[in-house]
């Protein structure tokens, strides 16, 4: 029997961005503030919960959507440009911090980009999963979103 579930893959991604923003938006305020210490240790937060996001979707979602659509994505490959992108910002993010920088530009940009890539995910590409996946494989992406980690 199938086990029908009253969660969308939207509306998971969509609480897993609110958070991955919120530990951000808190980042910027501890820099703001030039409190380096609180600065970097919120900014490992943020960094191994979009480093976790960015595996879900590489390795659990692109991969049963591929499957299924049994083609290659434009969106899948915009989507791991900007996964490039912005672990690119975060290295240079880390790398002034480590240099004890009281950062700039960077958390605007990488808040921009960020921006962009939630509002296309959220709009066009999760909903369409949600369309075209099957209540197995969505429910196996949600699982998988929701398992706790090794503390």
């Amino acid at each position: 029997m199938e086990k029908t579930s009253s969660k969308s893959v939207c509306s998971i991604m969509l609480k897993e961005h609110d958070k991955i923003k919120n530990i951000l938006e808190e980042f910027e305020k501890q820099n703001n503030q030039n409190n380096l210490f609180n600065a970097r240790e919120v900014f490992e937060k943020f960094k191994w919960n979009l480093e976790k996001h960015f595996f879900i979707e590489e390795k659990i979602i692109f991969n049963v959507y591929q499957i299924e659509s049994q083609e290659d994505d434009e969106d899948i490959e915009t989507l791991l440009k900007d996964h490039k992108d912005i672990l690119f910002l975060i290295k240079n993010i880390e790398e002034s911090l480590s240099k004890d920088k009281i950062l700039l530009s960077e958390p605007a940009e990488l808040k921009q980009i960020i921006d962009a890539h939630v509002i296309f995910e959220n709009e066009s590409f999760y909903p369409r999963l949600d369309e075209e996946l099957t209540e197995e494989q969505k429910q196996m992406i949600i699982e998988r979103t929701e398992e706790e980690t090794i503390k």
